[in-house]
Formats: structure tokens, sequence, C-alpha cells
């Protein structure tokens, strides 16, 4: 869930900085002091580890690089790359100090390539795409230029998933590019990608929150899309060992929930029976809203099929527990009233 946690803390920082800091935009983190930005041809990848090695081809930021760079990635990164391709590729040498989250100090574990909102990681084939996106975000004013951002819809509109959420990134965390978005053709592009169901899953999410925080800027299409992934999306439609995609229900359900949309009974039911215990619990929540009993009764008729996912079984026992110790505390609150 990191990067939905992530993103619900950059949408707050503008409201209450002093608690949720500042999340950059990807293209600015990209060029921010101490991370490095380099094109490079893979060599090594170490699985087991959990490494890729680059031979470094371009510097596209600033600062030294050897002429092999050794990085940490996560295993989804891993999986992406091949022997000899030639990617694009940012990373750090610094983590968050424990003893003081607002400093960095060097790692002792070496790079690892960047993780943060638009990139996950920052890691991208080497195309002409992507060298123009960030070339022309290098500065501060190339970020806010209109050939920035019709480059960032090119890469939205594209086949590209890491380009596509790099584009939704920087549209949750780049308020200037409101003001872009005023193009009718634009808000289109932006709501035909975060409604389509070939989308990846991480940037239908992104631009959905986006659109929901601020509808002003994106167009008031944010629930309309909710309902439909929402009401749609069969409970294992999505891959169930895909995390993201049930990142992406659990963010519709949020944020029906959060600005009181109802959602029909049936359909929260279906979720009730989920392969994620959290998206789970959620449809259990918003139940529970309308009818204690309906709740209970979906959560019974989940337990009853013999197919229900493992992890979930074993939420909605624990969750019917908990119910049961809720009920009979209430229940002897009342009677010693009486």
């Amino acid at each position: 869930m990191r990067a939905i946690l992530l993103l619900a803390l950059a949408v707050a920082w503008p409201i209450a900085p002093a608690l949720a800091g500042r999340v950059e935009p990807p293209v600015e983190l990209l060029y921010a002091p101490g991370n490095l930005l380099v094109a490079g041809k893979v060599v090594e990848i170490d699985e087991r580890a959990g490494r890729l090695v680059f031979e470094r081809k371009d510097v596209l930021g600033k600062g030294r690089v050897p002429d092999q760079v050794d990085v940490r990635a996560s295993a989804a990164a891993l999986a992406r790359v091949k022997p000899g391709g030639r990617y694009i590729f940012g990373y750090s040498l610094a983590r968050a100090d424990a003893r003081d989250p607002l400093r960095t100090v060097a790692d002792p574990r070496g790079p690892v390539l960047l993780t943060s909102i638009g990139l996950d990681p920052a890691l991208f084939d080497d195309t002409p795409l992507v060298r123009s996106i960030l070339k022309a975000g290098r500065s501060e004013h190339g970020r806010e230029s209109r050939r920035f951002f019709d480059l960032l819809m090119r890469g939205l509109a594209s086949n590209d998933a890491s380009l596509q959420y790099l584009a939704a990134g920087e549209i949750a965390l780049e308020r200037e590019i409101g003001e872009r978005l005023a193009d009718a053709r634009a808000r289109a592009l932006v709501e035909k990608v975060a409604r389509d169901a070939h989308t990846p899953a991480n940037v239908r999410a992104s631009l959905l929150q986006s659109a929901a925080a601020r509808p002003g800027d994106l167009g008031d299409w944010w629930q309309a899309a909710a309902m439909d992934v929402v009401t749609t999306t069969p409970p294992g439609g999505y891959s169930r060992v895909s995390s993201e995609s049930a990142e992406l229900i659990l963010l519709a359900l949020e944020v029906l929930d959060q600005h009181a949309v109802p959602v029909a009974p049936v359909a929260l039911a279906h979720w009730v029976r989920s392969p994620s215990p959290p998206v789970a619990e959620r449809a259990c929540l918003m139940l529970r809203k309308s009818s204690g009993q309906a709740e209970r009764d979906a959560i019974r008729d989940a337990l009853a099929e013999p197919d229900l996912p493992a992890q979930t079984r074993k939420f909605l026992n624990d969750h019917l527990r908990r119910l049961d110790v809720m009920d009979a505390k209430l229940k002897a609150r009342k009677g010693g009233a009486d």
C-alpha cells in the first residue's frame, strides 16, 4: 500500500505541512540534490541479492557516477529488465536518518533505485520520449513549460506503464499542472486513461485520487469512475497476487465512502469476498453504516463459499469474533443502564 499512503500524504501536504512534509513530484525528485540520474546497459541481474548492475552510458543529472553502477532493486524491477537492455534509472546513496526523518545519511547498504509517487521504481526504457520528458523537466522553468506538459500527456497516452505512472505522479503532485488541465482535450485524456480497464492499476489509482481531491482541476468524473471500479470489476477479476489491483479497489471504495456516495449493498457484499483483507474490511465497514445485520449476512455468505481465499477467510472469522465482542459489550452496558 506504499504508493497510496504516499499519495494520501501528498494530497494532505498543503493543509498540514508540519505533519506530512512535502513529497516531491517525480521529475523534480530525479534531479534533486543527492540523487543521480543515469542511462546505462544492464550487465548483471542478481535476483538472489536483489541487485542490478548497469554499465554507465550517460549521466543525465548532476554528480559523478562510476563506470558500473550496482543498485538495490525490488523484485518487480528485477523482473522487468533484460540482460543487455538499455535503461534510464534514478538512484540514491542516502536514506532517512532514523533519529531525524528530515535529515538523510549515507545508506550502508549501498545505492538503491528511487521509489516514490510516479516512480515505482525510477526505471525506464531508454527511449526518445523518456529522454525528451526528462530533458524538458530538468529545470523548474522547464517543468512549468507547455512543452513539458505536452510531453507528459504523450507519456500518459502511451503504452509505457512506467511513463504513464510518471505522468500520473506529476499530475498528483505538481499543482502548476492544474492550470494546464483547463484544456478540455487534456482533461478528456486524463479521464480516458483513468477509466480504461487496460491502464495499469497504479496509474488509475493515482489519477482517481487526484480527481477526487481536485475536481476543479481534473473534472468532476471521479465519482462515476470510482463507482465503475467498484461495481464492474469481479472480486477476483484482477490478479489475486497484484497488490496494485487491490490498491485501486480499496481507493475507489475509500473515496466513495469519504464523500458519502451511496454504494449498493450487493456491490459491497461482493468485495467482502475479496482476496485482499483490507478491501474486505473496507466493504464490511461500509456495509455496517447501512445495517449491522447486512454486514454480518455478507460475512456469513462469504464464509459459506468453499473457494474463499484463505487469508480472507481468516480475516472474516476474526472480524466476526470482534463484532460478537462489541455486541456483547454494548448489551452489557445497556443492561447496566436498565
